[in-house]
């Protein structure tokens, strides 16, 4: 990993590592686009081609691009529903309970931050809390299924009250998704499944099939085609937020385990050669031990091909004065995770300005975040955690304002309407208010 210097040296890079949409494609990935779609490419023109076509030809659309994309000639899109039940009963009783015990805490979470309407009667206004009638939540396949983001999607749109949650996730081999997606789709409430992925199954959710019902927003992770997919129809539907490659941030003392800090980093890392992994330190000794662990743990890792190359492309160690410093550099860089592995960590939770989820003291371990802690792993990336934040029962739902106003509430306020309506030349706006105002006082 790369060695940075101080706060500033720190922001430098991390401006200069910016990721977006239309950047020029992996050399990999830029063949297979050019395989499918006979010329070059990027993501967004990608997944405008496929959005165009699922939104004149629907199914058939999905079927031919799941079929030239994914090599997958596809009977029926919809998994018939007994196959959710029927997967759980497939399960080991261990792998059942871990999901069940997760549900339980993400389920408890979101109950916890689960808004509700008010009313204040003085002041004749207030509002009301309601969600979204059909959510959409898309689970990608690639080389695991992750029945862990099944969980962190439909448990809080089931919590927020949406009436109905549809699931797509790719299917391998064109069969049923794996057991644990199921099982996954079963506990969380899911009522409809579809075995579709990639940009196709975005633009499916967000417009409707034959077979699909248009949902009002979509979400979870994907890659690079469908979270294009996402920006390219926001405004027809809802997103959770526009992802790009994980990302994590340990700030780390002397006195922290440096076996613990090359964990949380390599834990990121085997997700993506895009990943971010970076260690932040006031300790030079503690950076050495760091990456000491870092290769006795990658030599035993099966993804250390994808773990090593995210820590050499993408990762740093950032060596600075303070711990205050180093909340500096993480709130410069916004952090899908970031680790607080320091003495008295809690006093520095204040100073934190922009993370997407914050983990504080060394057992508080990003990996339980993953999977049971009980906050959606649904997070900010690329910096958008400035703006953004997790996804969560919020996400599902609408907030409106409600103004109840009584003739005596209006008589209090109604000339003030009046005056600012004049003063932006809007005599019809003026109009509308002083007509009551001289009802009232009997004009």
């Amino acid at each position: 990993m790369r060695r940075l210097h101080g706060a500033e040296e720190a922001e430098a890079f991390f401006a200069g590592r910016s990721w977006a949409l239309d950047d020029p494609l992996p050399d990999q990935i830029r063949d297979s686009v050019r395989r499918v779609f006979g010329e070059d490419l990027t993501a967004l023109q990608v997944a405008a081609r496929i959005i165009a076509d699922v939104r004149r030809d629907g199914d058939r659309a999905v079927l031919q691009h799941s079929g030239r994309i994914d090599g997958m000639e596809l009977e029926f899109i919809e998994v018939p529903a007994d196959e959710m039940s029927a997967a759980a009963r497939e399960l080991p009783s261990d792998v059942l309970r871990s999901l069940e015990t997760a549900a339980q805490r993400i389920e408890g979470f979101q109950k916890s931050a689960l808004p509700v309407g008010w009313t204040d009667s003085d002041e004749s206004y207030g509002e009301v809390v309601t969600p979204v009638g059909r959510a959409g939540t898309y689970v990608p396949a690639g080389v695991a299924p992750l029945a862990s983001t099944v969980l962190m999607t439909a448990i809080p749109a089931r919590v927020a009250g949406v009436s109905e949650v549809i699931l797509c996730t790719p299917a391998p081999g064109g069969r049923l998704p794996d057991a644990s997606i199921l099982a996954a789709a079963s506990i969380a409430g899911v009522d409809r499944i579809f075995k579709i992925g990639g940009a196709q199954a975005i633009a499916a959710m967000a417009l409707g099939t034959e077979t699909v019902p248009a949902v009002d927003i979509v979400c979870g992770p994907g890659n690079i085609f469908t979270t294009a997919a996402k920006k390219l129809l926001y405004g027809e539907v809802g997103i959770d937020g526009i992802f790009g490659p994980t990302e994590t941030l340990v700030i780390a003392d002397a006195n922290a385990n440096p076996e613990f800090c090359a964990a949380d980093l390599i834990a990121q890392a085997e997700h993506d050669p895009m990943a971010r992994p970076v260690l932040v330190t006031t300790s030079p000794e503690l950076a050495d031990q760091v990456e000491t662990a870092l290769d006795e743990q990658l030599a035993r890792l099966d993804r250390r091909a994808i773990a090593k190359a995210a820590l050499d492309d993408n990762g740093a160690i950032v060596l600075v004065g303070t711990v205050e410093e180093a909340v500096r550099v993480a709130n410069a860089m916004a952090p899908e995770h970031l680790c607080l592995s320091v003495t008295e960590p809690d006093r520095y939770v204040p100073l934190v300005k922009s993370a997407g989820g914050i983990f504080v003291g060394e057992y508080s371990a990003e990996v339980l975040g993953d999977y049971v802690a009980g906050p959606s792993h649904v997070m900010p990336t690329s910096g958008t955690a400035r703006f953004a934040s997790a996804l969560s029962v919020r996400s599902f739902l609408r907030f409106t304002p409600v103004v109840a106003m009584g003739a005596d509430a209006f008589l209090d306020i109604g000339k003030h309407a009046v005056e600012l309506a004049k003063l932006e030349g809007l005599g019809g706006h003026a109009a509308a208010a002083d007509i009551r105002l001289r009802k009232l006082v009997g004009e």
